[in-house]
């Protein structure tokens, strides 16, 4: 769907992030289905992998608080978020950086 027709709501539209020059900041994601009948539970996790934090939190907050405020995401009508974690994963240049460890003894 052009970006010119999707509601202002809708979920693709809220995780679109850009810098102070409109530039989209790049995200990788991927779902994955779960669900349990017996339990009455189902769907998704969700996975993201981004350069700085400040990506993933942005949409969140795009998300949930909505931008601008108010107009969160319509997703959130039909789904709820009970979990979520988030790693750092350090670069090769930062671990190289770290001091050596005292020596024994």
């Amino acid at each position: 769907m052009p970006d010119n027709v999707k509601p202002s709501n809708a979920h693709i539209a809220l995780n679109v992030v850009t810098d102070s020059h409109s530039n989209e900041l790049k995200i990788l994601r991927d779902n994955m289905l779960f669900g349990s009948l017996a339990l009455s539970e189902f769907g998704t996790y969700c996975i993201a992998y981004a350069k700085t934090p400040r990506i993933i939190e942005k949409m969140l907050d795009n998300m949930f608080i909505g931008d601008p405020p108010g107009n969160y995401d319509r997703i959130l009508d039909f789904s709820m978020a009970v979990t979520g974690t988030l790693f750092f994963t350090p670069t090769q240049g930062f671990l190289d950086a770290l001091p050596d460890p005292p020596a024994p003894g």
